[in-house]
């Protein structure tokens, strides 16, 4: 008796790619271009056999040749620079526990030096952030965040401890001095993140998506507390960048 071995994928994700299934959709998002992209429809799951890392799993036979609705749909994303030939591995996601919890503020008052050193190195934050954004495509935002937490620090996701309970506070109370209300979703997460790094503390800044209609929105999260956010709101948005 003959068996056939399963085909293997001839593409994978670009590194600078990064996608999630939401809704029947796969949503792509191109971290060089600041772009999003969706697809929808069967084509889905006959990607999955030519795609390695696609978060759709194949229900039609590996054996057979990919029609041409197949091969159009993969030109198209290899014209937009979205996949790479080759099976090796992509970069490994990191992941995300569901949102169970939002951070409550502490009471606590802060010292007239602790206020200060405080507004000053969220102004200093708030100050790279904006740049960040000006400047640089959300693939090197994405290093620089990374590159945040010393090497010798695990990725483990993990619940707040009080010192980053007591940081996130003093950051909610203080931020109203420094930034408006009108400051995006991403600007302040990016703005935290770098706050908390100064004090040696590391969550997950995350994108996360929805559809129906689409938006996309950015929130920082330790283990399955949301620290900028209502978790009942980012629950409504499926991650797709972890970092």
């Amino acid at each position: 008796m003959t068996t056939t071995s399963p085909i293997q994928p001839r593409y994978r994700l670009a590194d600078h790619v990064r996608a999630c299934h939401v809704d029947g959709q796969v949503i792509l998002l191109d971290l060089q271009r600041g772009k999003y992209i969706g697809m929808g429809g069967p084509l889905l799951a006959e990607l999955s056999s030519q795609i390695l890392g696609w978060p759709t799993a194949s229900t039609a036979s590996t054996g057979r040749t990919p029609d041409d609705e197949v091969h159009r749909g993969i030109s198209e994303l290899r014209r937009q620079h979205l996949l790479v030939a080759g099976s090796s591995a992509p970069l490994a996601e990191i992941d995300i526990a569901s949102p169970l919890e939002t951070l409550a503020e502490s009471g606590e008052a802060l010292a007239s030096e602790r206020r200060w050193r405080g507004l000053a190195s969220i102004a200093c934050s708030s100050f790279v952030a904006a740049r960040w954004l000006k400047r640089d495509s959300l693939a090197t935002i994405a290093s620089n965040v990374s590159q945040l937490r010393p090497s010798q620090i695990g990725t483990a996701a993990s619940c707040p401890s009080a010192d980053l309970r007591r940081a996130v506070s003093s950051y909610h109370r203080l931020r109203p001095l420094i930034m408006t209300s009108q400051d995006k979703c991403l600007h302040d997460s990016l703005t935290l993140v770098r706050f908390l790094a100064t004090r040696s503390l590391y969550p997950r800044w995350v994108i996360g998506v929805r559809t129906r209609p689409f938006a996309a929105h950015s929130w920082v999260q330790a283990g399955s507390t949301v620290l900028n956010d209502l978790h009942e709101r980012v629950r409504g948005f499926t991650p797709i960048l972890v970092v």
